[in-house]
């Protein structure tokens, strides 16, 4: 009978190390490859949190930007359209005819300034590039 203990506890012995090196050495072999992934996701995560904080930074930036030239465009547009109401209520030919000395000085004045404005304004954009 003590053989047979012997044995039925050989067994058991055998069968408990068979079955720790079959099941629970890979689980702790998966479970340190699921740390590794966890880690790499915590790691991705981080970094489209980032992403996703500057394209909206940007964003900001941009619609901010985007305001302030909506405004410039507007002061323009009624520049033009103060400018515009001049040469509709002249009738320029007809006082051209009329008073040429008087036309041809201010158009030339007026030109000269805004050639004069162009070349400061492409002056300065240079020395930028400089």
């Amino acid at each position: 009978m003590t053989k047979i203990l012997m044995g039925i506890i050989a067994a058991m012995g055998l069968s408990a190390m068979l079955y720790y090196n079959l099941s629970v050495v890979p689980m702790k072999v998966k479970l340190e490859e699921q740390v590794k992934i966890i880690a790499a996701q915590d790691l991705r995560d981080q970094e489209q949190k980032a992403t996703i904080e500057a394209i909206q930074n940007n964003l900001q930036k941009t619609s901010q930007e985007l305001t302030g030239l909506q405004v410039r465009n507007q002061a323009y547009e009624t520049e033009m359209n103060e400018y515009m109401d001049i040469f509709r209520r002249h009738n320029l030919s007809k006082l051209a005819s009329a008073k040429p000395g008087m036309i041809q000085t201010r158009a030339n004045t007026r030109t000269k300034e805004a050639f004069d404005a162009i070349e400061a304004d492409s002056q300065r954009i240079s020395t930028l590039n400089d």
